[in-house]
């Protein structure tokens, strides 16, 4: 079997859920609500399930992510890297899971599993570059609904 990890992380935001929605799923959005030098290119092809963006980092890694699913009603996104993946990566889905909560709020779960190639031990290094990709995007996103 292939190593594997899942990584986590989760905010709550002081705006509602239907606003940290709409940024997920507008699927070129993302250089609007990434911190800046995040992301220096983006081409997005398609809209809604199936679609591909490809963006290029700041650090000029190249990454293709496709919206596998999106259903507004259970709050669940969920996402693929595919073609060349970074890192030695096998395989890399993630799934944001978004709540509601009282008073205006909604709680983000982001969570993120990644497969390495058998014998591949830097399976933490990994994890700690997704890690800090996740606190961009937590920030990115708090920065533009909390304004």
């Amino acid at each position: 079997m292939n190593p594997s990890e899942t990584i986590t992380a989760e905010a709550e935001f002081s705006a509602p859920a239907a606003a940290v929605w709409e940024l997920l799923t507008d699927w070129a959005a993302i250089v609007d609500w990434m911190p800046g030098g995040y992301i220096s290119s983006l081409e997005c092809v398609g809209q809604g399930p199936g679609a591909v963006r490809h963006l290029v980092t700041g650090q000029g890694l190249r990454l293709s992510e496709r919206l596998e699913g999106a259903d507004e009603q259970s709050g669940v996104l969920e996402l693929s890297l595919v073609g060349d993946l970074p890192w030695g990566l096998v395989s890399y889905r993630a799934r944001g899971k978004l709540d509601s909560l009282p008073a205006e709020r909604s709680r983000l779960t982001w969570q993120g599993t990644l497969e390495l190639p058998q014998g591949r031990r830097d399976a933490d290094d990994v994890a700690r570059l997704l890690r800090k990709s996740y606190a961009k995007m937590l920030q990115g996103i708090r920065e533009v609904v909390e304004s």
